[in-house]
Parts: structure tokens; C-alpha cells; sequence
């Protein structure tokens, strides 16, 4: 048994460690982390590396538990986010397969940040071809880390090298947001790093 955070489009380190574990739990009694992958996912744009962030409702003063937090709808991020993700990948090969759902996603406008995402793993265990439910721990499961760059960062060998509309020089950027891999390989993403499939 592994304990998870919740994720926002998650790093293909997220996924594949998802996929590798027996027993995954995702633990929503832990305090929640600024700025961590609950929060923030990377993509790649035309300027490179681009991190994209859900406002939330900040509890003045206390810590909160993630099932707690409410997603800020105050200002435009889902039309920013969604520009950002239409600019980088809408001449990826896979881009028009998945806009829709994507866009029905983000239509949801859930009030907490554990439903939206929750609907966004759903989505992506749809689209990958696994079990999509997930277990919830019944209690504070003190064992996640609270380094808000766990699953971020260039992760080596996560997944073999695939083509990448807007890397530079075709050099390769590791560990993004499951979106690239999506939206650059379709299906056959599960195959460069899912058990299931290999």
C-alpha cells in the first residue's frame, strides 16, 4: 500500500508510480501544500517549461486539509489554462481527441479542489485504460512529504523519449504534465511506462 496526494493533470512520474503500485491510496486528511502538484501541473510551451496553477480559497491563518480546499473561481485561470493548453498542444497529433473532455472538464466548475481532481483521474484512467478508482485513506496517513516539488522536476527515464511539438532542439523534457504525453502519443502513451502494458 502507497499513499498518494491528490494531483492537478499530474507528472508522469505521478502516473506511473499509480500504475506500479498494488494498492494505492490517496490521503485528503493531510494538510494541504501551496503551490505543490495538488495544485500546479507543467506543460510545455513555446517559451518552454510552463507551470500552470488553481487558485484556491486560502483559510487565513490555519492549515487546512486538502478535503477542505475550495477552488477560487474569482478570476479567469480556467480560460487562461485552457489558452495555455490550446497554444501549446493544438498541433499535437492527439490534441483534437481529447479537447472535448478536457473541456467538459474544466465546464464542471466543482466547488473543492479534490473533486475536480478526482474528475480529472477518472479522465485520464479512461484514457489510459486502467481501474480508475481509487481508494481514500480513512485517516491522516503522515507519511506524504511536504516538498512541494515531489513529482515535479526532470525525472529521467520515466518514459522513453517521444516527439514533442515545441521542444527545442529536439531535446527531450522530462516528467511534464500527463497532458504532453496525451496529447503527443494518444493511447500508446500507457506502453512507454505502464506495467499493464509492457
Amino acid at each position: 500500500m502507497r499513499f498518494f496526494q491528490t494531483a492537478y493533470f499530474p507528472s508522469l512520474a505521478y502516473v506511473r508510480a499509480m500504475a506500479f503500485c498494488p494498492q494505492p491510496q490517496l490521503d485528503f486528511h493531510e494538510h494541504f501544500v501551496k503551490q505543490s502538484i495538488r495544485t500546479r501541473c507543467e506543460i510545455l510551451s513555446s517559451n518552454g517549461v510552463l507551470q500552470l496553477n488553481i487558485p484556491i480559497i486560502h483559510n487565513s491563518g490555519s492549515k487546512q486539509a486538502v478535503s477542505e480546499v475550495k477552488i477560487d473561481y474569482s478570476s479567469s485561470w480556467i480560460t487562461d489554462h485552457w489558452r495555455a493548453i490550446e497554444s501549446a498542444y493544438a498541433n499535437a497529433p492527439h490534441f483534437e481527441h481529447y479537447a472535448h473532455d478536457l473541456q467538459h472538464l474544466f465546464d464542471q466548475r466543482p466547488t473543492y479542489l479534490i473533486e475536480f481532481n478526482q474528475l480529472i483521474w477518472h479522465w485520464l484512467a479512461t484514457a489510459l485504460g486502467f481501474p480508475n478508482e481509487i481508494e481514500q485513506c480513512a485517516a491522516f496517513s503522515g507519511e506524504l512529504s511536504t516538498d512541494k516539488k515531489e513529482w515535479l522536476g526532470r525525472i529521467e527515464g520515466i518514459t522513453k523519449p517521444y516527439t514533442q511539438v515545441l521542444a527545442k532542439d529536439q531535446k527531450f523534457e522530462e516528467n511534464l504534465s500527463v497532458l504532453d504525453g496525451l496529447f503527443n502519443e494518444g493511447p500508446l502513451l500507457r506502453k512507454h511506462f505502464l506495467p499493464l502494458y509492457s
